[in-house]
Order: C-alpha cells, then structure tokens, then sequence
C-alpha cells in the first residue's frame, strides 16, 4: 500500500491593495515595514521613469519611492497628492547586494497565510494588468490576491536604481 502525500504548505504574506480593488500579496521574506511618506519630503529626480516619484531620507538612506500604480499602468493620481502616503518597503538581494524600494499603496491588509497550492484563478481576472510581475494568483478570504515576485519588480527597475 503506497500513501500519497499532497504538499498543503502555507506561507505567510503580507497583504496590499491597490485602487480598481487590485489585491496583492509579498512574501513576509521580502517584505521590510510599512512606512507613512509625506510628500513634500520627497525629493524628485529629473531624467527617471515617471513611476519613480523620487528618494526620501529613510533612517538615513536615500530610499527609493515607486507609484505602484503608474509602475503597473494603472490609473494613478498620486503626482497632486498633498496627504501622507502610505508605502511597504520591499527588499531583494539581486547580484548580491541588498537593495529597497517603498512601494505606495492604498490600503495595507496585513498578514495573509496562504495554501502555496491553492487554486489559480483564470488569468482573465483584475489582475491580468500585472500579471508578468507575479508568481502565482490565489482566492484567500473571498478575495483574489497576486503573489507578486519582488525580484521582478526590482529587475524591471534596475537601471534606474543605478
């Protein structure tokens, strides 16, 4: 008699939204803190993609700050914005070496643990916009999350970042 064993890990994420009820999940291995960024302490550098709405001072580093939204070429507004915005900082150690990056989000979830072989959702979904930029797309508490893969985000951003 054989027994069959089915891999039903979870992992914990950590939870974003973003406008249009674009739900998204970060492996908490990459994720850094959530952070409050008052606009005006951002400093905008000329000559980038417009995505990257510049560097504020982060315990005393300069730290990227990326629109999400305009990133994954949603609708976005956040170039008038005059309230704090809020902002995840990921990480990722590409090539070896450490970097971050905040990305500003609409609203934070918190904490999500996942089945790693839960069902995958069509890809005609909400989240078909962004789907390069993801691992897998999951249901989660009656909601459809993409498990975003922070290394292509900074991949995608690497020139920049230089």
């Amino acid at each position: 008699m054989y027994l069959l064993l089915i891999n039903t890990m979870k992992k914990d994420y950590f939870a974003i939204e973003l406008s249009n009820s674009i739900h998204l999940a970060l492996s908490l291995e990459n994720m850094g803190t959530v952070i409050q960024i008052d606009p005006e302490k951002i400093c905008l550098i000329p000559g980038v993609s417009s995505y990257l709405l510049g560097v504020t001072n982060y315990q005393g580093s300069l730290l990227w700050v990326l629109d999400t939204e305009q990133f994954f070429q949603l609708e976005s507004n956040l170039r008038n914005c005059k309230q704090s915005l809020t902002a995840i900082i990921i990480k990722s150690s590409i090539s070896g070496t450490q970097k971050k990056v905040a990305l500003v989000v609409k609203k934070i979830q918190g904490v999500l643990n996942i089945k790693t072989q839960s069902k995958i959702v069509p890809s005609d979904s909400v989240l078909s916009q962004v789907q390069f930029f993801l691992d897998n797309i999951v249901m989660a508490n009656n909601s459809t999350f993409g498990i975003l893969n922070s290394d292509k985000i900074f991949e995608a951003i690497a020139t920049e970042l230089k």
